[in-house]
């Protein structure tokens, strides 16, 4: 047992440097699980009077909470913060405790001894693998030990004792308020300024979006302002500067304070309340359609998110919805926020927490003069061992992928049924593309999976294919999923992600059956997929909270099985009807897709003459839609040719069923007798095209 009193004596010399530096700091407390929680609880007595947020599942730690949430950690300020390794390692929840800590301030993290994190049994490791697929090595752990003995971390070990680190020249700390203040003066100039040029904010945590916010509020006492989010705890600093700046009083519990109001996305889009100006933050958590109809309804906005998200965000949806808004708002204005105000900068604990966490990844092009791609497979224990190479993937998926969250490194590293293959340019990683190899269970759980009894944790593509199949042999084989592929974006369009996926599918081929992937359904996603020769066997009912796109699974044969063709038939005599219901807001571009891809029947003669002599007379859509509907799925490729109009006017009035003012206020057509008549023109149009294909 150590004498705590050099610690004593090191923790007070090292709080008061961190407060001078206005910097935060990690402690190592590792050793046996009792002993770390018995220095932890020494720790506690020694802060007393601190606001200390303490993670654990253990009673023996109090007072501490485990969230199943991250965003129940977010939105709150602690002196101090301890994270209890032994209730096993999160990295989302680290990272979302360690953005808590304000300066002068510790994040303690107690592990094992950092020689045992290779052998450790990590309670955390089960969750990141699949059923039936556990195994004990964690790759994540090896990586994490290796870099926090580089660390300059404090560290109180058991075995070794206490271990500082050496800075004799520590400068007083300084808040540069610059940037945020210029922040506030262009949502100041936004809100005053012209209608339709919204404001889009990009930070990393700790930069002051959140309180620029609330000081621009406090600036605008004559503007109604609404502010969104999908959290309401992650307003509290926004709130809490209006009032500071007002010099008002305010409650955590407030969702209305002076000019400023509170309302969630959903309830904003619903009620539609009058206001000013919209403040919306965290906007990446936001489906991007609540965004995009939030532009539509108020003139001026200021949108403001996270680019190192905790939450599920991150770089992917911050190009993207930029991108989006400088295509249909040309006078948008972007701003990034990158000094901190929370801490000074260079600050030891974010550095730390970003070298561990692969936080800061950035994909940076590299000037590639080549144009020889390579292909290779890489394993997860190269890259625990080359941070150059795991960061270049970490990045690229990122980069590529709407959500993300803190938990893919760890699914990178310790998922044993995934593979990571790679497209290189001049030995730079221009695409990444990972897969998970699912199936070979044994027949009991198989059979209780087709049934609905059971749902195992992963092999998500196995046990829906047997599920549609009615087959729980299927379960009993393997296959490969893609679980997310990413092309470096100066490199769209050049077939590399083609490339990649043939490279996968020759490499999958000996030891899987089938080859298939789940996505966010949307037209040039799925063209992508079906180009590949992968086919669409399911599409899902229920959309993505995130995306607002409905899951589509695609699949491919591998070893010249008729499973896929039965799929794909099963779906595509369903569809029809499905449209008229549970599709029935389905995006009329990816209907026009899905039904260019379904077989053509052959042409009923009779009603083939019905719909030419009802086509010649002035004829309504209520009295021929009914022929349309059944002539067109007799010959579903026949609004491949049409134009845009035609075909967006066929597939909303004929094949979704909507209603002529549905149809009207949608599209945003002015008078019932212009849709009509454009209509009647669509109809004619398509007919046409019909008959062209049909003619012998």
């Amino acid at each position: 047992m150590h004498d705590f009193k050099q610690f004593n004596t090191e923790l007070n010399k090292v709080l008061s440097q961190l407060a001078y530096a206005k910097h935060r700091q990690l402690l190592l407390i590792t050793g046996e699980q009792n002993w770390c929680y018995l220095a932890a609880q020494h720790l506690l007595h020694e802060l007393s009077g601190s606001k200390v947020n303490v993670l654990s599942k253990s009673t023996e730690l109090t007072p501490s909470f485990w969230p199943e949430h991250t965003h129940q950690i977010l939105g709150q300020e602690f002196e101090h913060a301890i994270y209890d390794g032994f209730s096993g390692i999160l990295p989302d929840k680290l990272a979302a405790l360690s953005g808590t800590v304000k300066a002068g301030g510790l994040l303690v993290l107690l592990l094992p001894e950092l020689s045992n994190l290779k052998s450790w049994c990590d309670p955390a490791l089960t969750y990141f693998q699949s059923y039936a697929q556990n195994q004990p090595t964690s790759f994540f752990n090896q990586r994490l030990a290796r870099l926090l003995i580089q660390s300059k971390a404090l560290h109180f070990s058991q075995l070794n004792g206490y271990t500082g680190t050496q800075n004799n020249t520590i400068e007083a700390g300084v808040i540069n308020l610059t940037e945020q203040q210029a922040c506030i003066e262009q949502i100041i100039k936004t809100a005053n300024g012209r209608a339709n040029r919204p404001l889009l904010i990009s930070a990393d945590r700790g930069r002051g979006k959140s309180s620029a916010l609330g000081f621009a509020a406090a600036q605008l006492p004559d503007k109604e302002i609404v502010i969104c989010a999908q959290q309401f705890t992650a307003l509290h600093s926004c709130f809490k500067h209006l009032a500071q700046a007002r010099n008002l009083s305010y409650k955590n519990s407030d969702k209305q304070l002076a000019n400023l109001h509170f309302s969630p996305p959903d309830q904003l889009l619903n009620e539609l309340p009058e206001c000013d100006v919209l403040f919306v933050d965290e906007a990446a958590s936001i489906p991007v359609p609540m965004l995009m109809k939030m532009l539509t309804h108020y003139p001026r906005v200021i949108f403001a998110s996270t680019m190192m998200g905790y939450e599920g965000n991150g770089r992917g949806y911050t190009l993207k919805f930029k991108r989006y808004l400088q295509t249909h708002y040309k006078n948008m204005r972007s701003i990034e926020l990158t000094q901190p105000i929370r801490f000074a900068p260079n600050d030891p604990l974010e550095n730390q927490l970003s070298t561990l966490l692969a936080l800061g990844a950035d994909h940076q092009q590299a000037n590639i003069s080549s144009d020889k791609v390579e292909f290779a497979q890489l394993s997860r224990e190269q890259l625990a061992h080359d941070e150059e190479l795991l960061n270049q993937i970490v990045s690229l998926l990122s980069l590529a992928h709407y959500q993300n969250s803190v938990n893919d490194l760890r699914h990178l590293l310790d998922a044993p049924s995934q593979r990571v293959f790679v497209a290189l340019l001049q030995n730079e990683v221009v695409a990444v593309c990972l897969v998970a190899i699912e199936g070979g269970l044994e027949k009991d759980i198989s059979e209780q999976i087709v049934t609905g009894k059971r749902r195992p944790q992963g092999h998500l593509m196995a046990q829906t294919l047997a599920q549609l199949s009615f087959d729980s042999t299927i379960l009993h084989q393997y296959c490969a999923r893609v679980v997310r592929i990413a092309v470096s974006p100066s490199l769209h369009q050049k077939s590399i992600g083609s490339q990649l996926l043939k490279y996968c599918e020759n490499k999958l081929t000996p030891e899987c059956n089938l080859f298939g992937a789940s996505f966010g359904a949307n037209a040039t996603l799925l063209r992508f997929w079906q180009s590949n020769g992968f086919e669409l066997v399911k599409l899902g009912y229920q959309q993505d909270k995130a995306t607002a796109e409905h899951a589509a699974l695609v699949v491919k044969s591998l070893a010249n099985s008729d499973l896929v063709n039965q799929l794909k038939q099963h779906f595509q005599s369903d569809f029809p009807l499905q449209l008229l219901d549970q599709f029935k807001l389905l995006d009329h571009q990816l209907v026009e897709v899905i039904t260019g891809q379904c077989s053509n029947l052959e042409i009923d003669e009779t009603l083939s003459k019905r719909l030419s002599s009802s086509l010649i007379g002035d004829f309504q859509l209520h009295t021929i839609k009914p022929i349309l509907w059944r002539t067109f799925w007799q010959s579903p490729h026949s609004l491949k040719k049409c134009d845009t109009h035609t075909k967006c006017l066929f597939i909303r009035l004929i094949l979704q069923n909507w209603s002529m003012e549905k149809a009207q206020a949608t599209l945003q057509i002015k008078g019932k007798k212009i849709l009509n008549k454009q209509f009647k023109q669509a109809v004619i149009n398509w007919h046409e095209q019909l008959t062209c294909e049909n003619r012998p």
